[in-house]
C-alpha cells in the first residue's frame, strides 16, 4: 500500500513539473520557417491590392540562461501588385538584397517563461531590421496559466500593452497544447503610435462611440509540444488586419491592411550557436520603435546619395517647371525637394543659401521649403539668416508663420522657437510681431496638448502679458491676450482674469476691445477646462453693469463649452428678465440655432437648448435687424459620419445700421475629429458718423460754447464711453488666430484724405501711379504644404502601417500692367481727377495653380513602400491678356483682347487610386496599378444576350460599342463629334464660333460602386473633369476681339448696323394656300354637338400665330352669332384685314410680339386680353360666345395654328381650374378639333393656356373698338372694360350654376369641387387682387372697375364667386389691358424708329478679311413722369434676321418685361409682370413670369434646377403642396402681414411652395400710403424711395408736448415740468459733445416756452413773442425777421420757417431737424447718434427697459425723478430757477437685517434754495441707503461723502420734491 500511494505521490509530482512556457534550451539551435505578409487595399474581390510576402529561415539559439540569440537568413522577398486574389506574387531580388543586408546581424533578446525582455543589437542594426525581429519575437511573447484554460489580460507586444483573451485545450496523448490569443489593438496601454497634423482638432468622443474610423485586432494561434523539461513552439499562426473606415464603418465602406505571420519549427541541434564579436548594446523592449519612416514621405521613394547636389539638381528641377505654366506634377517636385532638405544638415543649408539666395526665383522656393521641413535644424537655420539680417521681414514674417505652425514640438524646437521669439521679434504690434507671437503661442498649444511640460512656454507668454498690462499698451494688451487664447492652457485663466471686467480692480477702467479681447481668450481655455471657464463666462454673463457686448460674448464662449441643462436654463432664465433687448436677442437666436443642430456632441447641449426655447416668449423672435443675432446652418450625415455647420453672429451696438461685431465661423466633423477651418471676425466701431459726414480735416473741440460749464449743474453727469472710430478684424484656422489688424482713426481719415485731398502729404500714391504709367512687371510664386496628417502604427510583422494625407500646392501669379493717362498727372494731382481723364490700360496677367492631394494607406518605410494610394491633382490657369480703353467724360470703354489661337486648359482635376509597389533596391520596377480597370466596370446597356446559337452574331454585337452607346447617361447635347471616344467620358462644348471660342467641358467618373453601393467605392477609381477654351476655326481667322460700350449722345455713332425689322406681312401670300386647307379641314368636319362652339375655336386655330390679331366683337348675344357658323367670316375678315394692318415689333405694353409660337394667341376669344392671363380658347371669357376674328398671316400656317387652339381647348377640359362656362366650352372645343383630326402636338403648351376666369361677366361685356395689335399666348383674352363692375353680381350667380353643369359636361376628373374652397384658408388659395392705376388720360379709373370685377375676392364674397375658379390658379386678371390698351397698341412701336439708342455696346470679332463679324446691343429708353419704356436689340453684325429683343415697362405699381429672340424676335419668349395689389385684403406684390416655346437646353437646366427646389425651400421654412399649376407659368406673391412679415406663394408648373410669416430684416413702409401721386410714379425713384425709408426708419425723433413726452425709443410718459427752469430735452452725451438742447417755461400762465439749442457751431435761440409769432436768434443776432426772408442758412446751420414753425437742421453735428412751434418740441437725430444721446428724451439705443437713465448712468425709479434729474439748476436766483439739489433722509427708520436703521438718499433731490418755501411739490421715487441707527452719520456728513456714488440702495421711497418756490430777500 505504501509502494502505491509513494507511486502516486511521485506521478503527482511529476505531472507538476510539467511545463507549457515555451523556452530555448542552452546549447541547442532552433530553425523555424518563416512566412510573413502585408496587404492593402480594399476588401472585395476584383479590386486591385498591394503587398510584400518575405520567406525566411529563423534561427534561435539559447547562449545563456533566459539569453537568445536570433539569426534570419535564406530571405526571399516578393511583391503583390494586381487583382486580388488572381495575381500572385512576384519575386524581388534587389528587395530581398536590401533585406537581407539589414537583417545580416544577429540579435541577442531576453526569454524567460515566455515573456521577451530587453533586446540587444549593435549600432550598425537599424531601427528598420531591429523592427522586423521584433516582429518575430512578437510571435513568442505568451502568458500561459496553467490552472485556467480561459482568461484575459494585459499583455506586452509590438504595439504597446493590450487587452488579450486565451484560450487554451489540451491533447494530453499527443503532449499538445493548442493555445488561442486575441488582441485588441484599440484599447492599449502605452500605445506605440505616431499621429501628425491633427493637433488643431479635438476628438468627437461622441462620434468615436458610435462610430470607430480605425480599428485594429490580432489572432494568435500556437501549437506548442511539451515535455517533462521543456516546451516548444512547434507552429504559431499569427493574422492581424488594420481597418479604416473613413466614413460610416457599416454604411460608409472600409480599407483593410492584412498582416499574416507562420513560424514553423523544422529542426532542433543541439549545438553552441556563434555570437560575432561585436559590442551588443541595449535598444529597448519589445515595444516598435520608429525609425525611417517618421522622415520618409510616402510617394517619394529614392536613393539619397549626395544630398547637397540632390537639393540643387530638384531646386533648379522646380524653378524650371515653374517658369512658365505650372505643370501638374509641380507640387510632387516640391515635395520632393523637401524630403531632401528634411535629410539635409545646417551646411547644406548654408551652402545651398549661398549659391542660390541672391536669384529671386531660387530664394523663394528656399524659403518656402525650409520652413515646411519643420525641424529643430530648420528654425536654427532661419534663426541665424535673422541674426545677420539677411532677410527682410516679409520673408521673416513668411518663414516664421509656416516654421512654427508646421512643427513638431520638440525640446529642440522649443529651445529655438524660444530663442526666436526673444531675441527677433518685435513687442511691438507690427505685422511680424504679432505673427510671430501669436504663431508661438500655437507651437505652444501643440506642446501643451502633446506632453504636460509646457511651462517655459507659458512663462514667456504670462510674462509678456503682465508687461503690457504694467505699460497699459492696449495693443499689446491685445496681441498678450491672443496669443494665451492661441495656447488655451487652463494656467493661463488666473492672467487672462486680470483683464476681465468684475474680476481684477484696474479692469472696468480697460478699453471695451481689451475686454472683448479677453472673454474671447477662454474659448480654446474652454476645450480643456469647462467647468472653470463656465463659472467665469456665466458670471459675466449674468452682470447687468457689463457692457452688452462683452456679455454677449460671454455667453458666446459659454456655448461652445457645450453646457448641460441647467446651465442653459439659467442663461433662459436670465434672459426674461434681461433689460437689454440687444442680449435678450442673441442669446434666444443663439439658443433656437443650437437647438436645431444634428451633429453627435452637440445632442445633449441640442436637447437643453431645444427646453430653454419653450421656455422664452416667442417675443424675442420677433425683434428686427437692429438687433443682436445668431444664425447657424448645420448638416451632419450619417452615413458619411461627417457634419458641417457655418455661423455667423451678428452684435449691435445701440441698434445701428451697421453691426458693431460681426463673426463668421465654419465647423467640419470628420473622422471622429471636429476642426474649426474657418473663422473671421470684424469689429467695427464710430464708422457710421465718419462716412454720414465725409472727410473733414480734424477741428479743436474747443468752441465759443462751453458745455462743461452747464453739465456741472446735472448730478454726477457722466459722458457715455466713447466709440473711437476704429475697424479690425482678425482670422482664424483651425481655432488658431493667425493675424489680426485695425484701422484706427488716423488711418481712416488718411484714406478718405487720400481720395478727396492730394496727393503730395501721400508719396506713396504719386509712386503707384507713376510705376503704372512706366510698367509694372510682377511675378510671385509660392509653394506650401498645407497638410501633412499621419498616424503610424506597428504591425505584427514589425513593418508598420501608415494611414497619410498630404495636401501641398504651389501658386503662381505672373504679369505685368502698364497705363497711359491723359491728361498726365500733374503734382497737385488728386485721385478724383481720374474721373475726367483718358486712361489707356494694357495688362498681362496669369493666375496658375497646381494642387495635390495624396491619401496614402499601407506600408512606408526608407526600404519599402507598399499600398493603397489615391492621388488628386488640380490644375488652374486664368490668363488676362487685355487692353482697356476708358475716357470717362466721353462715356466710351474699349476693351480689345487676343483671340483663342491654342487649347488653355482653365481648370482641369483628376483623381485616381493606384496599388503601388516601391523597393530602394530597384526603384525602377515600381508599379502602380489601378485599384479599379475600367474594363472590369460591367454595363449592362453594353452587353448583349449571349445564345449558345448565335455566338458569331453576339461577339459582332459585342464589337460593337458605339460612342452613343457608351455615352447613354450623357446630359448634354450641344457639339458631340459622332467618332469613337473613351469609355465613361461625357463631354460638351459650348460653341461661340462668332468670336473663333468654345468652352468644353470633358468629365470622366469610373467607380467601384457596382460592386457595393457605399461612398467609399464611389471615391475609389478614377474622376476628371476639364474646362478648356478651344479655338474655333473660321474661313477667316480672326486677329483680335473688341468690345465697344458708347454711353450718352454719341451712341449712335458706334452703331455698326442699323436695327430695322422686317415685316411678316410680306410673306402673308405665301400663306393664303395654307389658309384655305384650314377652312376646308374645318368644313367637313361639320359636328353637330360642336358646332354651337366651333367658330370660336376655328376662328382662334386660323388666328393661331398670327403676328398681330384683332379684338374680335364680344357681347351677349355672340353665342347666337358664333351658332350659325360664321367661321368662314371670320376667316375672311381677318384675311381682309391682314392687309391693312401694319407691323409692330414691340406690339403694345400690355401684350407681347408675335413670336411665331405654335400656341400664340390661340382665341382671343374677347380679346384686348389682359397682360397677365393666359389665352386658350376654351378659357376665353363668356364661354365661347365671342367669335375671333384674327388674321391668319401665321408663319407656320394654318395646321399649326388650328393644333395650337385644338390643344389649348384639349387642355382646358383636361385642366379644368376654370371657370363654368370655360369648362363647358372646352369640352366641345376640344372634342371639335378632335373631330379635325389635327394632332394634340402642343400639350405641353396647353397647359399654360387655360387661365380661367374669375367671373363670367368679362365675357358679356363688348369690346367695341377693334385695334389692330400683338398679342402672344400666354396674354389670356380677359377683356375688362370699366362697365363690367355694375354686372358683377349677376354674372356670379350665372356662374354657379354654370359650373355644375360643367362639371358634369365636360367629363373631367380633375375638376376640384368649389365647395372645398371655401374651407381652404391657406395661403395658396388666396386671390391676388391688382391695384394697378392706369395712367393713361382717356381711361383713368377704369382699373378699378375691371379689377374688381375679375376679382371676385374669395375672402369677401360667398361661393359663387369662388365656384368660378376652383383652385390656387385663380384668375391673376390686372386690368391693364382695357380696351384702350389696343387703342394704344399704334402708338407703342419700336422705339429705335424715334429716339437715339441711350447706349450702344458692340462686340466684334476683327477678321482678317474685314467682314463684320459679332454682336451689337443697342438701349433705347423714353421715360416721363408716369411711364418709362425701355427696349433692348441684339443683333448679329453679320446681315442676318437673327435678333434678340427685350422691352420693359414701367408704369405706377406695375412693371413688364419681356425678352424674345429667334428669327426677327419671334422664335423663343419668356414674358414677365410684375404688380402690387391685395391678397386676402393684405397689400401684395405679384411677379408672373410666362413662357411659350423654350430652346432644350433652357428646359434641360431648369428641370435639374427644379429637382433641388422642393430642397431648398424645406431648408428655408417654406412647405409644400402638389397643384396642377399651368405648365408654362411661373407665379410668386408676396402679401405683408404686418411690417415685418410676409405672406410668400410661389407657383411654379408642378409644385406650389408657401410660407406664411416669413421675417425680413427691416420694416415695411406700410400704412395708409398717400396713394399714389404723380411723385411716386416714375420708375427712377423706386429704389432710393426704399433706401429712404430704411434710412428714415432708423432716424429717431423724440416730442416734447405740454403734458406728457416721446423719447427717441418711442416710449410715451405723461409729466411735465413746466416751470421756469431750463431742461436738458436732448444732449449729445459723448466725451466732446456737439449739441445740448433745453427748453423753459416763459411764463407760468401760459403754454409757451423758449427752446435753446446750443450746439459746437451755432447758439440758437427761439422764444415767443408778444404777438404769439416766435423770435429766432443765432449767436445773439436775429434771423427770419418779419421783412427778411423765411430762410437762413450759415456755417452747416439751416433755419427755416413753415407757418407757425420753425426748423433747424445742423446736419453735420447729428441734429438732421429740430421743429419748435411755441408749445410742442420735436427733435431728429442721426442715425449714427444712436447710443450716444441722453437727456429727457433717452439715450436712443432701441431699448425700452433702460429709458429712464439719470446723468449719473443709474436709472430712476419714477418718471419724475428721471425728469428732476435733467433740470438745469443756476448759480443764483436771478434767472428765474430758484431750485437746488438736495440729500434727503427718510422720514422713518425701517428695520434693515433686524436693526432699526437710519437711511438718506442716494440720489439728490430737487429742493427750494435758501430763503425760499415751495408752493408747489412733486412726489419722487428715491433709493436710499441705511445705517445702524446708532452708528449713522448725519445728512451733512452724508452729502460730503463720496461713498453714496457706489452706495446699494437698502430701501426704495417716495418723498417729497419741490418744484415751485416763492423767495424772500434777493430772489424775490
Amino acid at each position: 500500500m505504501r509502494g502505491l500511494i509513494l507511486a502516486l505521490v511521485l506521478t503527482l509530482v511529476g505531472s507538476q513539473h510539467l511545463n507549457y512556457q515555451p523556452d530555448f534550451s542552452e546549447n541547442k539551435v532552433y530553425t523555424f520557417n518563416y512566412e510573413t505578409m502585408l496587404l492593402s487595399g480594399l476588401p472585395e474581390k476584383g479590386l486591385a491590392r498591394a503587398g510584400i510576402r518575405i520567406k525566411s529561415k529563423v534561427e534561435i539559439s539559447g547562449i545563456e540562461p533566459k539569453l537568445c540569440l536570433i539569426r534570419i537568413h535564406s530571405i526571399e522577398a516578393a511583391e503583390y501588385n494586381g487583382v486580388w486574389p488572381t495575381s500572385s506574387f512576384s519575386r524581388s531580388l534587389k528587395l530581398t538584397q536590401a533585406l537581407t543586408g539589414l537583417l545580416s546581424i544577429p540579435v541577442k533578446f531576453e526569454y524567460s517563461n515566455g515573456h521577451v525582455g530587453n533586446i540587444m543589437a549593435p549600432d550598425s542594426v537599424s531601427d528598420d531590421g531591429l523592427n522586423i525581429y521584433r516582429g518575430i519575437m512578437n510571435v513568442l511573447e505568451l502568458s500561459i496559466k496553467k490552472m485556467q484554460n480561459s482568461y484575459s489580460l494585459q499583455e506586452a507586444g509590438i504595439g504597446g500593452i493590450c487587452n488579450t483573451t486565451y484560450a487554451i485545450q489540451e491533447n494530453k496523448r499527443a503532449n499538445l497544447v493548442y493555445v488561442t490569443k486575441s488582441k485588441d489593438l484599440n484599447s492599449c496601454e502605452k500605445k506605440v503610435q505616431v499621429v501628425t497634423g491633427s493637433a488643431y482638432t479635438h476628438p468627437c468622443k461622441t462620434c468615436q462611440e458610435r462610430n470607430k474610423n480605425s480599428q485594429a485586432t490580432a489572432t494568435y494561434n500556437y501549437k506548442i509540444k511539451y515535455a517533462r523539461s521543456e516546451a516548444v513552439i512547434i507552429q504559431a499562426d499569427v493574422e492581424e488586419i488594420h481597418q479604416f473606415a473613413p466614413f460610416n464603418e457599416i454604411t460608409g465602406g472600409n480599407a483593410i491592411v492584412e498582416a499574416r505571420q507562420r513560424l514553423a519549427l523544422t529542426d532542433v541541434q543541439k549545438q553552441r550557436a556563434e555570437v560575432p564579436p561585436k559590442e551588443y548594446q541595449n535598444r529597448g523592449s519589445l515595444q516598435y520603435q520608429f525609425g525611417s519612416e517618421l522622415l520618409q514621405l510616402p510617394v517619394h521613394l529614392f536613393k539619397i546619395k549626395d544630398v547637397e547636389s540632390q537639393i540643387e539638381e530638384s531646386l533648379q528641377e522646380l524653378v524650371e517647371v515653374t517658369s512658365d505654366q505650372l505643370p501638374s506634377d509641380a507640387p510632387a517636385k516640391a515635395l520632393k525637394l523637401l524630403h531632401l532638405f528634411r535629410a539635409a544638415n545646417e551646411e547644406n543649408y548654408e551652402s545651398v543659401w549661398k549659391q542660390f539666395s541672391s536669384r529671386p526665383a531660387y530664394r523663394r522656393h528656399i524659403l518656402d521649403i525650409i520652413p515646411a521641413v519643420a525641424s529643430h535644424r530648420a528654425l536654427r537655420f532661419l534663426r541665424h539668416k535673422m541674426e545677420r539680417q539677411e532677410l527682410t521681414n516679409w520673408e521673416v514674417t513668411q518663414a516664421v508663420l509656416v516654421a512654427l505652425h508646421s512643427s513638431t514640438p520638440t525640446q529642440d524646437v522649443m529651445d529655438e522657437a524660444t530663442l526666436i521669439v526673444k531675441k527677433h521679434c518685435p513687442r511691438s504690434t507690427s505685422v511680424l510681431g504679432k505673427v510671430c507671437h501669436l504663431s508661438y503661442a500655437s507651437l505652444c498649444h501643440k506642446q501643451c496638448s502633446s506632453s504636460d511640460s509646457c511651462s517655459e512656454c507659458l512663462q514667456l507668454l504670462h510674462g509678456f502679458a503682465g508687461e503690457a498690462l504694467s505699460k497699459s499698451s492696449t495693443e499689446e494688451i491685445s496681441l498678450a491676450l491672443k496669443a494665451l487664447g492661441n495656447v488655451g492652457h487652463p494656467a493661463s485663466i488666473k492672467h487672462i482674469k486680470k483683464f476681465l471686467p468684475g474680476y481684477a480692480t484696474g479692469a472696468s477702467d480697460l478699453p471695451l476691445r481689451v475686454h472683448a479681447t479677453a472673454v474671447m481668450a477662454l474659448k480654446n481655455i474652454g476645450l480643456k477646462d469647462p467647468k472653470m471657464v463656465q463659472a467665469i463666462t456665466l458670471e459675466i454673463f449674468l452682470n447687468h453693469k457689463i457692457h452688452p457686448r462683452i456679455r454677449m460674448l460671454a455667453a458666446v464662449v459659454l456655448l461652445e463649452t457645450k453646457p448641460g441643462l441647467p446651465i442653459v436654463m439659467t442663461l433662459a432664465d436670465a434672459v426674461l428678465k434681461e433689460p437689454s433687448m440687444q442680449v435678450a436677442s442673441f442669446i434666444y437666436s443663439h439658443l433656437r440655432a443650437l437647438g436645431r443642430s444634428t451633429a453627435p456632441d452637440l445632442q445633449v447641449m441640442a436637447s437643453a437648448c431645444r427646453m430653454a426655447i419653450r421656455a422664452l416668449s416667442p417675443k424675442f423672435d420677433r425683434s428686427g435687424y437692429q438687433f443682436s443675432k445668431v444664425f447657424r446652418f448645420s448638416i451632419f450625415k450619417d452615413f458619411l459620419m461627417s457634419g458641417l455647420a457655418a455661423k455667423y453672429l451678428v452684435l449691435n451696438n445701440a441698434g445701428t445700421l451697421i453691426p458693431t461685431v460681426a463673426m463668421s465661423q465654419l465647423r467640419t466633423h470628420f473622422l471622429g475629429r471636429v476642426a474649426d477651418p474657418w473663422e473671421v471676425g470684424i469689429t467695427v466701431e464710430g464708422l457710421q458718423e465718419i462716412f454720414a459726414k465725409g472727410y473733414s480735416p480734424e477741428r479743436d473741440w474747443e468752441t465759443d460754447y462751453d458745455f462743461k460749464k452747464i453739465l456741472k449743474t446735472l448730478s454726477d453727469w457722466k459722458a457715455f464711453s466713447s466709440d473711437k472710430p476704429f475697424a479690425s478684424g482678425y482670422l482664424k484656422m483651425f481655432g488658431q488666430e493667425l493675424f489680426f489688424g485695425g484701422l484706427d482713426k488716423n488711418a481712416i481719415q488718411n484714406a478718405l484724405q487720400a481720395w478727396y485731398g492730394s496727393d503730395e502729404k501721400i508719396p506713396s500714391l504719386r509712386r503707384i501711379i507713376s510705376s503704372l504709367q512706366s510698367g509694372v512687371g510682377r511675378q510671385w510664386t509660392k509653394a506650401l504644404l498645407s497638410s501633412e496628417i499621419r498616424r503610424i502604427v506597428p504591425t505584427c510583422t514589425g513593418f508598420p502601417t501608415e494611414t497619410s494625407f498630404y495636401y501641398s500646392s504651389i501658386t503662381k501669379v505672373a504679369g505685368n500692367v502698364q497705363a497711359q493717362i491723359t491728361p498726365s498727372p500733374k503734382s497737385d494731382f488728386r485721385l478724383t481727377e481720374l474721373l475726367n481723364a483718358n486712361i489707356r490700360l494694357r495688362s498681362k496677367l496669369s493666375l496658375s495653380m497646381a494642387k495635390e492631394m495624396t491619401f496614402v494607406m499601407g506600408i512606408n518605410t526608407r526600404t519599402v513602400q507598399a499600398g493603397l494610394e489615391a492621388h488628386t491633382k488640380m490644375n488652374g490657369r486664368v490668363p488676362v491678356n487685355v487692353v482697356a480703353t476708358i475716357q470717362m467724360r466721353e462715356k466710351n470703354v474699349k476693351i480689345e483682347m487676343p483671340p483663342c489661337k491654342d487649347e488653355t486648359n482653365i481648370i482641369s482635376i483628376r483623381s485616381k487610386t493606384f496599388a503601388v509597389t516601391r523597393n530602394i533596391g530597384d526603384l525602377t520596377a515600381s508599379k502602380m496599378t489601378a485599384v479599379l480597370l475600367p474594363e472590369a466596370v460591367p454595363d449592362i446597356m453594353k452587353t448583349s444576350f449571349n445564345s449558345d446559337s448565335a455566338s458569331d452574331e453576339t461577339d459582332n454585337i459585342r464589337d460593337r460599342q458605339s460612342a452613343a452607346d457608351v455615352s447613354s447617361g450623357n446630359l448634354f447635347s450641344s457639339g458631340h463629334s459622332s467618332s469613337r471616344k473613351e469609355p465613361f467620358v461625357q463631354s460638351v462644348c459650348f460653341n461661340a464660333s462668332t468670336f473663333g471660342i468654345q468652352v468644353c467641358i470633358e468629365k470622366k467618373s469610373v467607380h467601384a460602386a457596382f460592386i457595393k453601393n457605399v461612398p467609399l467605392y464611389y471615391l475609389v477609381g478614377e474622376h476628371a473633369l476639364k474646362v478648356s477654351f478651344k479655338p474655333v476655326y473660321t474661313e477667316a481667322p480672326v486677329e483680335k476681339i473688341q468690345v465697344t460700350i458708347q454711353a450718352g449722345d454719341q451712341a449712335p455713332t458706334k452703331m455698326v448696323r442699323l436695327v430695322t425689322f422686317e415685316d411678316p406681312e410680306t410673306q402673308a401670300s405665301s400663306r393664303k394656300e395654307a389658309i384655305k386647307k384650314v377652312k376646308k379641314i374645318l368644313g367637313d368636319t361639320d359636328d353637330q354637338r360642336t358646332r354651337k362652339y366651333r367658330s370660336s375655336s376655328s376662328a382662334s386655330s386660323a388666328s393661331g400665330s398670327a403676328e398681330s390679331t384683332k379684338s374680335s366683337p364680344s357681347s351677349s348675344d355672340s353665342d347666337d352669332r358664333a351658332s350659325q357658323g360664321g367661321t368662314q367670316i371670320n376667316l375672311k375678315t381677318g384675311q381682309s384685314k391682314a392687309k391693312e394692318k401694319k407691323f409692330y415689333p414691340f406690339g403694345d405694353s400690355g401684350s407681347s410680339s408675335s413670336s411665331g409660337s405654335s400656341s400664340s394667341s390661340s382665341s382671343k376669344s374677347s380679346s384686348s386680353g389682359s397682360s397677365s392671363d393666359s389665352s386658350s380658347s376654351s378659357s376665353g371669357s363668356s364661354s365661347g360666345r365671342s367669335s375671333s376674328k384674327g388674321s391668319s398671316s401665321s408663319s407656320k400656317g394654318s395646321s399649326s395654328s388650328s393644333k395650337s387652339s385644338s390643344s389649348s381647348s384639349k387642355s382646358s377640359s383636361s385642366n379644368s381650374k376654370s371657370s363654368s362656362s370655360s369648362s363647358k366650352s372646352s369640352s366641345s372645343s376640344s372634342s371639335s378639333s378632335k373631330a379635325s383630326g389635327i394632332k394634340h402636338k402642343a400639350k405641353k403648351q396647353s397647359k399654360t393656356t387655360s387661365f380661367p376666369l374669375t367671373s363670367a361677366a368679362e365675357g358679356e361685356r363688348s369690346v367695341r373698338e377693334q385695334k389692330p395689335k400683338t398679342q402672344s399666348s400666354s396674354r389670356s383674352s380677359s377683356s375688362e372694360s370699366s362697365g363690367a363692375s355694375h354686372r358683377h353680381s349677376k354674372s356670379d350667380k350665372r356662374a354657379e350654376t354654370k359650373h355644375i353643369k360643367s362639371q358634369v359636361n365636360s367629363g373631367s376628373g380633375q375638376d376640384i369641387s368649389t365647395e372645398w374652397d371655401i374651407h381652404l384658408p391657406k395661403v395658396y388659395s388666396l386671390r391676388f387682387r391688382s391695384a394697378h392705376i392706369h395712367w393713361h388720360p382717356d381711361h383713368k379709373g377704369s382699373s378699378s372697375s375691371s379689377s374688381s370685377s375679375s376679382e371676385s375676392g374669395s375672402s369677401q364674397r360667398n361661393s359663387s364667386s369662388s365656384s368660378s375658379s376652383s383652385s390656387s390658379s385663380s384668375s391673376y386678371h390686372h386690368g391693364e389691358n382695357s380696351a384702350h390698351n389696343s387703342r394704344r397698341s399704334k402708338r407703342r412701336s419700336f422705339l429705335g424708329d424715334v429716339i437715339p439708342p441711350g447706349i450702344t455696346i458692340v462686340a466684334q470679332a476683327v477678321r482678317s478679311d474685314n467682314r463684320n463679324q459679332g454682336y451689337q446691343a443697342t438701349a433705347y429708353v423714353r421715360s416721363d413722369a408716369a411711364k418709362v419704356d425701355v427696349q433692348l436689340v441684339v443683333v448679329q453684325l453679320a446681315e442676318t434676321n437673327w435678333k434678340a429683343c427685350a422691352d420693359a415697362v414701367i408704369l405706377p405699381l406695375k412693371a413688364q418685361a419681356r425678352l424674345r429672340w429667334g428669327k426677327e424676335c419671334r422664335d423663343y419668349r419668356i414674358a414677365a409682370v410684375a404688380t402690387t395689389g391685395q391678397l386676402a385684403r393684405k397689400p401684395a406684390a405679384q411677379l408672373k413670369v410666362q413662357w411659350e416655346k423654350l430652346p432644350s437646353w433652357i428646359k434641360k437646366t431648369s428641370s435639374v434646377f427644379m429637382q433641388y427646389v422642393p430642397g431648398a425651400a424645406l431648408v428655408l421654412g417654406f412647405s409644400e403642396i402638389h397643384q396642377r399649376n399651368p405648365s408654362h407659368e411661373f407665379v410668386v406673391r408676396a402679401a405683408a402681414t404686418s411690417p415685418r412679415t410676409i405672406d410668400t406663394v410661389i407657383k411654379a408648373p408642378e409644385v406650389t411652395l408657401y410660407c406664411q410669416g416669413f421675417r425680413l430684416p427691416f420694416t415695411l413702409p406700410l400704412g395708409p400710403s398717400s396713394a399714389y401721386e404723380a411723385r411716386d410714379i416714375t420708375a427712377w425713384n423706386l429704389f432710393p424711395e426704399i433706401a429712404s425709408q430704411i434710412a428714415q426708419e432708423d432716424q429717431s425723433t423724440c416730442e416734447i408736448r405740454e403734458r406728457d413726452f416721446k423719447t427717441f425709443d418711442r416710449v410715451s410718459h405723461s409729466y411735465s415740468f413746466n416751470k421756469s427752469c431750463n431742461l436738458v430735452v436732448v444732449q449729445d452725451c459723448t466725451e466732446h459733445p456737439k449739441f445740448i438742447i433745453t427748453t423753459r417755461k416763459v411764463d407760468p400762465q401760459s403754454f409757451s416756452r423758449e427752446v435753446h439749442i446750443n450746439t459746437t457751431s451755432a447758439n440758437i435761440t427761439i422764444c415767443p413773442a408778444s404777438n404769439s409769432s416766435l423770435l429766432v436768434a443765432c449767436n445773439e443776432e436775429r434771423v427770419l425777421s418779419y421783412s427778411g426772408g423765411s430762410e437762413y442758412e450759415k456755417d452747416n446751420v439751416k433755419i427755416y420757417k413753415n407757418g407757425a414753425t420753425v426748423t433747424v437742421e445742423v446736419p453735420a453735428l447729428g441734429l438732421k431737424k429740430v421743429t419748435f412751434d411755441g408749445v410742442n418740441l420735436k427733435v431728429t437725430v442721426a442715425s449714427w447718434m444712436r447710443g450716444k444721446t441722453c437727456g429727457v428724451c433717452g439715450n436712443n439705443d432701441r431699448e425700452k427697459a433702460n429709458e429712464l437713465l439719470m446723468p449719473n448712468h443709474r436709472l430712476a425709479h419714477s418718471c419724475s425723478a428721471f425728469v428732476h434729474s435733467w433740470v438745469l439748476l443756476e448759480e443764483t436766483c436771478s434767472g428765474g430757477c430758484k431750485l437746488q439739489r438736495s440729500y434727503v433722509k427718510l422720514n422713518r427708520n425701517p428695520t434693515i437685517d433686524g436693526e432699526e436703521s437710519t437711511c438718506y438718499s442716494v440720489d439728490p433731490v430737487l429742493k427750494c434754495i435758501k430763503d425760499c418755501t415751495p408752493i408747489e411739490k412733486a412726489s419722487v421715487k428715491v433709493g436710499f441707503h441705511c445705517f445702524p441707527k446708532e452708528t449713522a452719520v448725519s445728512l451733512l456728513e452724508w452729502q460730503k461723502s463720496s461713498d453714496k456714488k457706489s452706495a446699494f440702495e437698502d430701501v426704495v421711497e417716495s418723498v417729497d420734491a419741490d418744484i415751485d418756490c416763492t423767495c424772500t430777500g434777493g430772489c424775490s
